[in-house]
């Protein structure tokens, strides 16, 4: 690779590919030009009466000299695609003296082209403004408090920026001064303003709307969500599904059987029938060009492709269309209890002291043990102690986090264990064990503890209910907690079926099972779930920024909502659909007209007509996907 950074090569490749379209832009303005020439001189043709050989091979070359140029190069390659094919019809039909029909095919298939074409270039801007949303330069306060504009590829991780009302956010980023609203749109599908102020940490590629931000740079450019999400689009061209490679494989396969057929109907009739050559070589060029198979290998990619745009509008990434059929096709969809049906947020539910301590001074205890972790158990502690306005802490000795269990250290002299129900065990302590209890044990002795509730997800019974509405035959739970707690929230989010007490291997395994009666999809947080997601036959990874380059994960919830699932999956289903119909419909229309003209019904324009109008027709269903609501 002649690039030192692969992501370099990448975002190079990209702006490579900007250029070359603003190019291709210009040359199809001098080929609109030449192509509404000879359509004058074609109708002059009829109207002057100039039925010169030359004024229609003239015609033919204005309009048709790429497509010539191309066909003929690929004829001596061996390699027969649809301009290969117009080209051989053009000038059988050319040298059997039939010019009028020479030059309709060459007109009739450039003006489907150029509509086809100008289908395409839509979709692609659509996917564009998805993709349009990294920022070329980044605001620098430099050590004498100037501002600096300088490329963002160059700004370094810890450098002080300034967004400015109105601007893309260009790399990751906290606040370290200011508040203001974001559009995150761009990321989320969401319309609604988010507020932001001090200490938050925004995403690149979202607007800053309101004040002026002063933030400190987290991330570089090429490891920024922006940067992460442009990347995956563009490499999801190339992960193609079943579909597209059976397409891509029955093409190669398809086109030369196509010409050996029309070669049988050209020559067997005339040579063993004694019927007319000419009669039977047009109706070869007839079946020739009607069998193109250009309406499928152009609509299916593109329907695919649009798809992918589409639910990257809903906050979510997918890493090829490959990835698509199993979304669309899926029997059951897997949730992980935390991060996902809940919010990853404990809270403190309950205090419970055994009478030697007050709830404050065991609290206070706690606090002291918790303040340098950030489990989500002392998050909610924090929370707890800054909302009853317990600021003191007391001094701690000997400090040691015990893995799978909890704390322990010496506070103010007294040895203060605080875990789970294991703490118990080790200390030989016999108890009634509480569900989402946590101990504490002060000299050996149990005084207490504390009882925690997990936030539920907002709109999650909804989301559920919209879920089971798209064909999702069954909604399960997989989780860690304990089946009593597990119950409890899946009753009130109506999950179907729960497994709880689960390590990650018993999730694969059931994984595994539920896939042996059809495909799953599983959502999880992308760390601890990592080999269920890559085991799921399509796996979600929750979380904004972070686990945008989960490897394992096939789409990226980058909203960290849930609630675009039920949306994502209806508009995979309606690609799938699409992609079938233009299959379907492309073969029943070719099928009708290789047959009206091998019996001499249809000429050599109709055909034409017939593929490229065809083709058009499965194009604008593809980008259909783009009105879905």
């Amino acid at each position: 690779m002649s690039c030192k950074n692969y992501n370099n090569c990448k975002i190079n490749r990209h702006e490579k590919k900007e250029e070359q379209d603003e190019q291709e832009e210009k040359v199809s303005i001098i080929e609109i030009i030449l192509y509404i020439v000879s359509v004058v001189l074609f109708l002059l043709t009829f109207i002057q009466g100039w039925n010169k050989w030359w004024m229609f091979l003239t015609i033919v070359i204005l309009a048709g000299y790429k497509l010539i140029y191309m066909g003929i190069k690929n004829i001596f390659r061996f390699n027969f695609e649809e301009d290969t094919l117009m080209t051989i019809a053009m000038a059988a039909a050319f040298a059997l003296g039939e010019f009028p029909e020479s030059c309709m095919i060459i007109l009739l298939y450039r003006l489907g082209e150029f509509l086809e074409d100008k289908a395409v270039d839509n979709s692609n801007k659509s996917i564009k403004n998805i993709v349009d949303i990294k920022s070329k330069t980044a605001n620098v306060i430099n050590q004498q408090e100037e501002v600096e504009i300088i490329d963002v590829e160059k700004v370094q991780v810890g450098q002080i920026i300034l967004i400015k009302p109105g601007e893309l956010i260009p790399l990751d980023c906290k606040i370290i001064k200011g508040v203001s609203n974001l559009d995150t749109a761009n990321l989320t599908g969401e319309t609604m303003p988010v507020s932001v102020k001090e200490d938050d940490s925004i995403l690149s590629g979202s607007i800053n709307l309101t004040g002026a931000l002063t933030c400190r740079v987290e991330k570089t450019y090429e490891n920024s969500t922006a940067s992460q999400i442009v990347d995956l689009v563009y490499e999801a061209k190339n992960n193609t599904g079943e579909t597209e490679e059976f397409i891509t494989r029955f093409s190669k396969i398809y086109t030369p059987v196509v010409i050996l057929f029309a070669l049988f109907i050209a020559l067997i009739p005339p040579i063993f029938m004694h019927e007319e050559f000419k009669t039977w070589i047009m109706r070869a060029l007839v079946f020739l060009v009607a069998s193109c198979p250009c309406s499928i290998v152009i609509s299916v990619p593109l329907a695919f492709f649009s798809c992918i745009g589409v639910i990257s509008k809903n906050g979510m990434i997918i890493k090829g269309s490959k990835h698509i059929e199993n979304l669309a096709t899926a029997k059951y969809i897997a949730f992980d209890k935390t991060g996902t049906i809940t919010s990853g947020n404990m809270q403190v539910d309950n205090i419970v002291s055994r009478g030697n301590y007050t709830d404050d001074e065991l609290l206070k205890y706690i606090y002291t043990l918790e303040t340098n972790s950030n489990h989500p158990i002392s998050t909610a502690i924090k929370q707890k102690v800054e909302k009853d306005k317990l600021n003191s802490q007391y001094s701690v000795d000997k400090y040691e986090e015990i893995a799978g269990y909890g704390i322990k250290a010496i506070v103010n002299g007294k040895e203060i264990i605080f875990g789970n129900k294991k703490i118990l065990e080790d200390n030989n302590i016999e108890e009634k064990v509480q569900n989402n209890a946590s101990y504490i044990i002060i000299d050996k002795c149990l005084e207490g503890y504390v009882t925690f509730k997990e936030e539920i997800r907002e709109n999650i019974v909804s989301t559920i209910r919209k879920l089971k509405a798209t064909n999702i035959e069954e909604v399960i739970m997989l989780t860690g907690d304990n089946i009593e707690n597990a119950n409890k929230i899946a009753g009130k989010v109506e999950i179907d079926k729960v497994y709880a007490s689960l390590l990650p291997q018993d999730k694969l395994n059931i994984v595994k099972e539920l896939k042996q009666n059809g495909k799953v999809i599983f959502v999880g947080d992308g760390i601890n779930d990592s080999p269920v997601l890559a085991e799921a036959d399509f796996g979600i990874s929750m979380g904004e920024g972070t686990q945008i380059a989960n490897s394992a994960a096939d789409g990226i919830l980058i909203s960290n909502n849930i609630t675009t699932l039920p949306k994502i999956i209806k508009t995979a289903r309606k690609a799938m659909r699409i992609v079938k119909f233009n299959i379907a419909f492309s073969l029943i229309i070719k099928a009708i007209v290789i047959i009206l003209g091998t019996i001499g019904i249809a000429p050599v324009w109709m055909a034409v007509v017939a593929d490229t109008g065809v083709s058009l027709l499965t194009v604008l269903n593809s980008i259909r996907i783009f009105k879905h609501k």
